[in-house]
C-alpha cells in the first residue's frame, strides 16, 4: 500500500470567511448574495470534512501539507499577471485588493483548521502549487505516492494542484465534499470536467472508511461525486 498525504489548499481567512475584499468583489459583479452558497458550503460541509480528514491523517502519522496564497510584496507586485489584473479590477471597483500579502493575518489558515506542529505549511504566489515551491520534493522525501487534495477554490488552485501533482507522477484524489468555489456552477464544472483527467474524485467518507485500495478502486470504477 502506497503512503498517502493530505494537501489542504488555501483554506485562508480571506478566502474562507465573508467580510473580506473577496466577498465584496464577488458581490460587486453579481446578484446580492451571489456567494451565499459558498460561505454556507464551507461552514457546513467543507471545513468539518477537512477537519475529519486531518484528524485521520495525523492519527496515522501521515504527512499533512497546507498551502497559503498571497504576495510577498506589500503592493502585490510579485503576483502573476492574472492576479495583478484581478487586484486592479478590485481596486477600481472597491478601492482594495482581493489577494492579500502573505504577511497579513487574514492570509493564515482559518483557526478551525490550524496547522499542527507536525504539519508543513508552504506559501506560494502562484495558482500552480509546484511553481517556485518544494511541495513535490517534500512529498517524495516522505515516501508519498498518493495525495488526497482538499481546499479552495475548486476550479482554480485545487484544479491546479491536481493537475501539477499528476504531472509530477503522483496518484491524486480530490475530495468533492472537502473543496469549494464561490460559484456553485464552477465548483461542479471542475469536478465533472477539469479535474477527472488528472485525478480520481472521491468523498470524505470514502477516504476515512474504505482504505486506500478501496478508495482508488471506487473512484476509478466511474463515480464523479458532487455531494451536497
Amino acid at each position: 500500500m502506497s503512503k498517502q498525504a493530505q494537501v489542504v489548499v488555501d483554506m485562508q481567512e480571506y478566502f474562507c470567511r465573508p467580510g473580506h475584499a473577496l466577498d465584496r468583489f464577488i458581490a460587486s459583479f453579481g446578484e446580492p448574495g451571489a456567494a451565499d452558497w459558498y460561505w454556507h458550503w464551507l461552514d457546513a460541509t467543507v471545513v468539518p470534512n477537512i477537519a475529519r480528514l486531518l484528524a485521520g491523517f495525523r492519527a496515522r502519522g501521515d504527512l499533512v501539507l497546507f498551502t497559503e496564497f498571497g504576495s510577498r510584496a506589500a503592493d502585490g507586485s510579485d503576483l502573476p499577471l492574472w492576479a495583478r489584473r484581478h487586484n486592479e479590477m478590485a481596486m477600481s471597483a472597491l478601492g482594495e485588493r482581493i489577494y492579500l500579502p502573505l504577511s497579513d493575518p487574514a492570509a493564515r489558515v482559518i483557526g478551525e483548521l490550524a496547522p499542527a506542529a507536525s504539519d508543513v505549511v508552504v506559501q506560494k504566489t502562484t495558482s500552480g502549487p509546484l511553481a517556485g515551491t518544494d511541495i513535490a520534493a517534500r512529498l517524495r522525501a516522505a515516501g508519498v505516492e498518493s495525495v488526497i487534495v482538499t481546499g479552495v477554490v475548486t476550479d482554480v488552485c485545487v484544479t491546479g494542484m491536481a493537475r501539477e501533482l499528476a504531472d509530477a507522477d503522483f496518484d491524486v484524489l480530490v475530495v468533492a465534499d472537502a473543496c469549494g468555489a464561490p460559484m456553485r456552477e464552477s465548483h461542479e464544472w471542475a469536478l465533472r470536467v477539469a479535474i477527472p483527467t488528472f485525478a480520481s474524485i472521491v468523498a470524505t467518507d470514502d477516504v476515512l472508511g474504505a482504505g486506500e485500495r478501496a478508495v482508488t478502486s471506487a473512484a476509478r470504477d466511474g463515480a464523479v461525486m458532487v455531494l451536497y
